[in-house]
């Protein structure tokens, strides 16, 4: 029977090789006996990310052929493609929170591991007599300082709590003021509609004041404002139509939950439809999903998030920490917005997307977002989260995403793989806090942000008649 020390040995003596064919030879041998092995999960785990090391060491060695580098490139990819290792991976990322953090450890871990500090030096001292190799040493010590985690925190310009809570409450009734003239009028009730969080309406009353006015010398001093709604609408649009577009792939059901996939043209993404319904109160619903500071219970492989700056009572700039089994730690600063939609088409629509390189919206809102991160940043094409209430306790829920990771060599159908995972494993977290709601971590931020809560039911009363 094979154990974890034997494979420790097994790769020791991979490492003292010269010949790469040789090494390659060795690591597919270790890699197929550990595949059939008994070892346990996290032990799987930990000999792949000492394999893995390895050939990222050797893929980043300058004095490579390019025929040498595919080979290595081969086996990394038959590794990743592997059913088995990605079993591995969900089955040890949907356990409890506890033993989440401990894959964590290890995916970090691993970058120090004492087989891949044995091959490094190694390689050093086989170098260190001739000038050329040493420079390639160099800049592979360069480049693993650069893949690796550094421990300090970055440092982004967040508000304070107060700050939050005051923006994120009720609307006032300061649009309802009399009108001067008929274009002030178009543009106060466009103000009022978009306090409200109706964006359908808001942009209704811009694009007459537009169409009408756009002429008359006093309407520059509201184009801007027009400018922003009408993009911010169509944004909007665009992105909500996925919901309802052609060419899904049916993955599965399980527990009432629905997800299907596509691949977009042009990309190297997948795209994501989750669909259930449940029998639970919407607006309980909504607040798991806004509450950012307690995502990280119910999002898969996030570590926290926290909130740059509110810009309105439905209207976020948030970061989200990442951790994942075997790439780089990862991250995603982005902008969650909130529509009411229930005079439209019977939905309060969330929306959200990537934002750290939206250089003119930080600017415009007076956010910081560094352009170096210890993290690999992640990008959010879109993220729609829709929720239809049918009566005061249920609801249906229709969430697409499409989401960039930053990982290299990973063919599309495992993309979709870890995707379709994600997914399921999403959907079944936010299902179950909304059920246990009162029980929940939420529920006491709940009645903290009450008013702004019970604002949202007034909507929800006036909707269904309840």
């Amino acid at each position: 029977m094979q154990k974890f020390v034997n494979f420790q040995e097994k790769l020791q003596n991979v490492v003292k090789f010269e010949q790469i064919s040789e090494e390659l030879d060795n690591l597919k041998i270790i890699f197929s006996e550990l595949i059939s092995s008994s070892l346990n999960d996290n032990e799987k785990l930990n000999i792949y990310y000492e394999i893995n090391l390895i050939l990222t060491s050797l893929l980043d060695q300058k004095n490579r052929s390019n025929e040498e580098n595919d080979q290595i490139k081969d086996l990394m990819k038959i590794m990743m493609n592997n059913l088995e290792v990605q079993e591995v991976m969900f089955r040890i990322a949907d356990e409890e929170t506890n033993q989440i953090q401990e894959v964590r450890s290890l995916s970090i871990n691993y970058k120090a591991s004492k087989i891949g500090r044995q091959y490094i030096t190694q390689k050093a001292e086989q170098l260190q007599q001739k000038a050329v190799e040493n420079q390639t040493l160099k800049l592979n010590m360069d480049f693993q300082q650069e893949q690796q985690i550094q421990f300090n925190d970055n440092i982004y310009e967040q508000q304070s709590k107060e700050e939050q809570s005051q923006i994120q409450s009720p609307p006032s009734k300061r649009y309802l003021e009399i009108a001067q003239d008929e274009l002030s009028e178009l543009i106060n009730r466009s103000k009022y509609e978009f306090d409200q969080t109706k964006i359908d309406q808001a942009f209704e009353y811009a694009k007459k004041a537009q169409d009408k006015f756009k002429s008359d010398i006093n309407y520059q001093q509201y184009a801007e404002y027009v400018d922003q709604i009408i993009v911010q609408y169509n944004y909007m649009i665009e992105n909500v139509k996925e919901l309802d577009s052609d060419g899904w792939i049916f993955d599965g059901l399980s527990n009432g939950i629905s997800v299907k996939y596509k691949f977009p043209e042009n990309t190297s993404t997948a795209s994501m439809l989750m669909e259930t319904q449940i029998p639970v109160n919407a607006i309980r619903v909504l607040a798991l999903v806004n509450e950012m500071d307690l995502n990280y219970l119910w999002v898969p492989f996030c570590k926290r998030t926290y909130v740059n700056k509110v810009l309105n009572r439905a209207c976020k700039v948030c970061t989200s920490e990442m951790y994942f089994p075997i790439i780089p730690d990862r991250e995603c600063v982005f902008v969650g917005e909130g529509y009411d939609r229930l005079q439209v088409n019977g939905t309060i629509t969330l929306l959200s997307r990537s934002v750290d390189n939206d250089k003119e919206f930080l600017e415009k809102n007076g956010i910081y977002i560094p352009e170096k991160s210890r993290f690999v940043r992640m990008y959010i094409k879109y993220y729609i989260f829709e929720i239809t209430p049918i009566d005061k306790d249920s609801c249906s829920i229709r969430a697409c995403t499409n989401v960039n990771p930053k990982i290299s060599m990973v063919p599309n159908s495992v993309l979709a793989y870890i995707g379709r995972k994600f997914a399921h494993i999403l959907i079944q977290k936010i299902v179950n806090f909304a059920k246990t709601f009162e029980k929940s971590p939420f529920y006491p931020v709940y009645l903290e942000h009450i008013e702004f809560y019970n604002w949202l039911e007034e909507k929800l009363k006036n909707h269904l008649k309840y």
